[in-house]
């Protein structure tokens, strides 16, 4: 049985910007009827404007999908917003299969059907590769036109002047990256555009968004660059197509030797992107002292999930995707669920969390932060921050800097946090019971 899509996928799969946005408000139960999954077919009923709902059917294996509708979209809002239902987990298997289904999948033709036998059973014919290959050249093509414009577009916004750069302006390039299948440039460019550039007053508040607008541009141009690049090392190389938006499939990821660990759930954070919420979650090995990230999406409004709880901890394999540096993971196999995780964590200083930081940023310049933790006391004034024994200080940034003092009453304590350019984002206090979520 082949994994459910991330919605990712299905994004990627949207011939443009508007017909994903279609797609995506369609991607609820209320138009929908006669809905079923039985690999490799997917099908259901969507009721429009008129009176008979669309048919529609879609072969996950390929994919290829068929509607009755008149869109010359291919895949149309319908298709698109199906699969999301689907990859989202809302179609769950079994259903009666549709006589639409069942005839568009017989007209296909033996061959196709040996196809989908094929890949039923984990091996894939010769067309089957053909046809991937030739989606996968497709794609490629579009991420370098894509990251053509987007260069020129920075080339341009800086010969005029980054006091032009609006964000109506970089909204509209960010859907055009949708358009070029470069959903994590786009990701990147919204981000930017919904940064406040008259929201505050003063000299300093436009010279900060000026400054932060040109280090995301240099970032950007950066990216685009480094696609271009066919001399890359295999870890940066998979870095870039990771913050392009190119996926690594799950099998492939559990498919690597894992890291056995007691992971102690150090710090969670949501957010939400147009329709998409997503959970990341910090973990930190207490025998290997490794740090994890893990990634949960949902439809926005929806549940996200909730098996791994701040302040607890589990015994269980990680495995890690590709690039530098190894952060982000799959949970594997776990043996059991703890309440409380203790540890004692080996010494802890800023100069040693700054360290770290450069170095990941010299393997991931994209990399907007990274777990860490520092044995310090907590203080107010001249500014938030933390210090260590040898007198060496980090800012705090967000909300965490009155609790953290209350609950350490001034005392140096070991703090888990996400160290970015503005400061070290507290999430976690280890006391002598364990760790206590900030």
């Amino acid at each position: 049985m082949a994994e459910r899509w991330r919605p990712e996928r299905v994004t990627a799969l949207a011939p443009d910007s508007a017909s994903d946005l279609a797609g995506r408000r369609l991607a609820v139960p209320t138009p929908w009827s006669d809905v079923g999954y039985a690999y490799p077919l997917l099908w259901g009923a969507c009721q429009g404007s008129g009176s008979t709902p669309y048919s529609v059917a879609v072969d996950v294996s390929e994919p290829s999908y068929r509607c009755s509708c008149p869109s010359r979209k291919f895949p149309c809002k319908h298709v698109l917003a199906l699969l999301y239902l689907w990859a989202e987990g809302r179609i769950d298997e079994g259903g009666t299969l549709s006589r639409f289904a069942a005839q568009w999948s017989a007209t296909r033709g033996s061959a196709e059907a040996g196809q989908a036998a094929a890949e039923q059973s984990g091996e894939k014919t010769e067309a089957q590769r053909a046809a991937a290959a030739a989606r996968a050249a497709q794609r490629e093509e579009r991420v370098t036109a894509g990251l053509a414009e987007l260069d020129r577009w920075l080339a341009d916004q800086v010969t005029a002047g980054l006091g032009n750069s609006r964000p109506g302006a970089i909204a509209d390039l960010a859907a055009r990256m949708v358009d070029a299948q470069v959903p994590g440039v786009a990701g990147r460019l919204r981000d930017l555009a919904r940064r406040p550039m008259g929201g505050r007053t003063g000299a300093r508040a436009g010279g900060a968004w000026l400054d932060d607008t040109l280090a995301e541009y240099g970032l950007l141009h950066l990216l685009a660059r480094a696609w271009t690049r066919t001399d890359l090392p295999d870890d940066l190389r998979a870095t870039v197509r990771t913050h392009i938006g190119f996926t690594v499939p799950k099998e492939t990821v559990l498919a690597t030797p894992p890291v056995a660990d007691t992971w102690a759930v150090i710090g969670m954070r949501d957010s939400d992107e147009e329709q998409v919420s997503t959970r990341r979650v910090w973990l930190y090995g207490t025998g290997t002292g490794r740090y994890a990230l893990v990634l949960f999406f949902a439809q926005r409004g929806m549940p996200l999930d909730t098996s791994l709880v701040p302040g607890s901890g589990i015994e269980a394999d990680l495995h890690f995707y590709p690039g530098g540096p190894a952060l982000r993971a799959l949970v594997g196999d776990t043996r059991d669920v703890l309440q409380r995780v203790r540890f004692t964590p080996p010494e802890a200083s800023v100069a040693g969390a700054v360290a770290e930081w450069r170095r990941v940023l010299a393997d991931d310049p994209w990399l907007g932060s990274y777990p860490c933790m520092v044995h310090g006391r907590a203080r107010l004034t001249p500014t938030p921050g933390i210090v260590d024994g040898t007198g060496d200080s980090l800012r705090l940034v967000g909300n965490a800097t009155l609790p953290l003092l209350a609950l350490t009453g001034g005392h140096a304590a070991t703090v888990f946090g996400e160290l970015e350019p503005r400061g070290l984002l507290p999430t976690a206090l280890l006391t002598e019971e364990g760790l206590v979520v900030l």
